[in-house]
């Protein structure tokens, strides 16, 4: 009855239901693409609206900086009047001296420095040759008729009297040592030069920057901007009133001078009534979304189609109840996208890896086990046995740079430890963070005569100590004395007390960073070493140099530990290991023609590996006893056989390496043990620290040469006066 029923519903309504339907759908997808694009437009724009944002905070800074310079050169022009007036002639030449030089400098477009007295003369200049002349009615002598006070006033673009040359003045009221009004110190800054500044930044077309007053008087401007230098923005301009409010921030308007949209950012400085305006042409920074729309009408045009041959193909199927599920199911696919994008792109990243990886351990594999079953076929050959073997050898260690390769991309990359030579170095950083800090630093060195160099990776550490020397920098911006001290001395592992990390016994170095800074308190002390911690301002500081250096330091065998308190400065000590003496190692290692004695305890769950290690260690002369487990280990341990040493497998299913180590070492304190490991984790680190505290350890990575191994233990040994007499339960 059913099947009847569809049939009978198959006239021209049915299919004109469909059609409505199929345009409904066309529609819905064509509005759709459309809502898309122009979110993806809306997007680009703020996207572009940020950047504007962020050029005009690095133009502000720039001013910033200029302003700085500017208050110092009054101040200096200052300084000169008050050191004439107490009649020290000789000081004040050298400050006329060297106010003079600035200009010829031309920083920051500097053109002169000129003192005006209270009757509107100017009665001092920078400028070579100057004359004279009357500048009462000036405006930036009239802003300051009243004296006292320390504002800022800028002047719109104007034709200087003194050089003949257009320039912006900055003055202030001057102050005699009294501090009673005496005049208005100027600084003359050439406009010409901030606009060219501006046109550096190479915005691009129909993009500009301007410098402006908050009045709207344009003092500078980028290449491409419609506005002179001069001109005064229309109260009515939707920019004056942003800046009427006194934030931050940015807007959208259209440019009357040719009708295109642009997005602006401006900054307002807080201390000169100067504004920082970035215009960027909408047009042009979302042209890289043009291909958007086109591909967004393209795809719903695709589906109008798709969905109109499904109508013709399976309309007997449809009903409306199903419509209404697939577009459910649709919307719900629509918004899982994104995350099942993500999740293929990982896949697929996955997938590269483990086919890499397969295909050379393949490769690997190959050569060894077809080596090997030539050796069993031809064991007299012994030419063809050493090519064989040498063979092996090498593809073991294509194996094993794999399995680097693999670390590294899991972000475990060891450091390149070698001797270096603290001191010297540290004499090198001194010159290359002059010029990095400034003059105004001034950087000390302290270093102990004698000291023997430290075991680390050179260029890893001089990075870490030119970060720590920049944050000692920032930390003594506001200190009247800016000193960095260097200090190396020997020290022992009992110094570090109050270090991130426990030393070893042993002999370390100390390196102490010591800065005049404005210090820490204790809460701020507590997060110093956190990751993404910081007390700079927004954009100056990552939050991640003390924390590099923390781990830095650890993962050298050495420690961190910061000393400071609020106005007394901050110390920061480094501790690394000294570097084992010349020729020591090769003094511990074995004669290769000697042999070697001892019992040996061999724990590990793989037969093969266990059954290599245990030849290799008797043929050095060894009486090794050999564990598939922790338990027969333990069971080894708990009776009256001599061991003088355990060599066993870090991870191990049941009971791994460690738990073996501490059960070892509660029958036999202080045992010797050497430890193997593939991969040993962050997790084992805490453990491995306490078990080297207990009793002698060393830890190798695999693959291991059975000859290093063979060494490393009677170097071991030797050290720990092995000859001296088995232990015994």
């Amino acid at each position: 009855m059913r099947k009847g029923r569809l049939l009978t519903f198959q006239g021209p309504g049915v299919w004109l239901l469909a059609l409505l339907g199929w345009l409904a759908c066309t529609v819905t997808a064509w509005t759709v693409a459309e809502r898309s694009a122009d979110r993806v437009e809306a997007n680009a724009k703020l996207a572009a609206l940020a950047r504007a944002q962020v050029a005009a905070e690095a133009i502000e800074q720039n001013l910033m900086r200029m302003l700085e310079s500017i208050r110092g050169l009054s101040d200096l022009a200052r300084a000169r009047q008050i050191l004439q007036q107490s009649g020290v002639q000789d000081v004040a030449r050298m400050i006329e001296a060297q106010l003079t030089s600035v200009p010829a400098c031309h920083r920051f477009g500097v053109l002169q420095v000129g003192t005006i007295d209270n009757e509107g003369w100017l009665v001092w200049s920078s400028a070579p040759g100057w004359q004279r002349v009357y500048l009462g009615d000036r405006p930036h002598f009239l802003a300051h008729r009243s004296g006292g006070g320390a504002q800022l006033y800028v002047s719109a673009p104007l034709t200087g009297r003194t050089t003949g040359r257009r320039s912006l003045q900055f003055s202030r009221p001057l102050l005699d040592r009294d501090d009673r009004p005496a005049g208005v110190l100027v600084v003359s800054v050439d406009p010409e030069r901030l606009s060219q500044d501006l046109t550096a930044l190479s915005l691009g077309g129909h993009n500009t920057a301007l410098i402006l007053r908050r009045d709207g008087t344009v003092l500078a401007r980028g290449q491409e901007a419609p506005q002179q230098s001069g001109d005064v923005l229309s109260a009515s301009d939707p920019l004056m009133q942003a800046l009427a409010a006194g934030q931050d921030g940015g807007l959208s308007l259209i440019e009357p001078s040719d009708g295109r949209e642009k997005l602006i950012g401006f900054r307002i400085l807080e201390d000169a009534p100067l504004a920082v305006l970035v215009s960027l042409d909408a047009a042009t920074e979302i042209a890289g979304t043009d291909f958007v729309r086109p591909a967004l009408r393209a795809t719903a045009l695709a589906f109008s189609v798709l969905l109109l041959a499904a109508l013709a193909l399976s309309l007997l199927w449809l009903d409306r109840r199903r419509t209404l599920c697939d577009l459910e199911e649709a919307r719900r696919e629509r918004e899982a996208t994104q995350q099942r994008l993500v999740q293929s792109q990982r896949m697929e990243a996955l997938g590269r890896l483990a086919g890499g990886v397969a295909h050379d351990f393949n490769n690997v594999l190959q050569a060894i086990l077809g080596g090997a079953k030539l050796l069993g076929k031809r064991p007299a050959d012994e030419a063809t046995v050493r090519k064989l073997s040498r063979m092996m050898q090498e593809a073991a260690e294509r194996g094993a740079s794999v399995t680097r390769r693999l670390l590294a991309f899991a972000r475990r990359v060891e450091l390149r430890a070698a001797p270096v030579r603290l001191d010297d170095m540290l004499r090198g950083l001194q010159e290359v963070l002059t010029h990095t800090l400034g003059r105004e630093v001034r950087i000390e060195l302290d270093l102990a005569p004698g000291l023997p160099p430290a075991l680390a990776d050179g260029a890893q550490l001089e990075t870490v100590l030119i970060n720590l020397a920049i944050n000692a920098r920032d930390a003594m911006q506001a200190r009247p004395e800016r000193r960095l001290c260097f200090r190396l001395r020997e020290a022992a592992p009992e110094d570090a007390a109050d270090a991130t990390a426990t030393l070893a016994p042993g002999r370390y170095l100390s390196v102490a960073v010591e800065d005049t800074g404005c210090g820490m308190d204790a809460a701020t002390l507590a997060q110093a070493m956190e990751p993404f911690f910081t007390t700079k301002p927004k954009g100056k500081g990552t939050g991640l140099g003390l924390a590099m250096a923390k781990g830095f330091a650890e993962q050298s065998g050495g420690a961190l530990a910061i000393r400071s308190q609020p106005g007394e400065g901050t110390v920061v000590l480094l501790w690394l290991p000294v570097a084992p003496a010349p020729g020591a190692a090769d003094d511990a290692a074995p004669h290769p023609l000697a042999r070697a004695s001892g019992h040996i305890l061999l724990v590990d769950d793989e037969a093969q590996v266990r059954e290599v290690l245990s030849l290799a260690l008797r043929e050095q002369g060894y009486a090794v006893f050999e564990a598939a487990d922790g338990p027969a280990a333990v069971v080894h341990l708990e009776s009256d056989a001599p061991c003088d040493a355990l060599v066993s497998d870090l991870a191990m299913p049941g009971m791994d390496g460690l738990a073996v180590l501490r059960a070892a070492r509660q029958r036999r304190p202080g045992l010797p043990a050497l430890l193997i490991t593939g991969y040993a984790g962050d997790a084992a680190d805490r453990a491995l620290g306490e078990a080297a505290e207990a009793g002698p350890l060393l830890l190798l990575h695999k693959p291991v040469d059975p000859e290093d191994l063979a060494e490393r233990l009677s170097g071991l040994l030797r050290e720990h006066g092995q000859g001296a007499a088995s232990q015994s339960s």
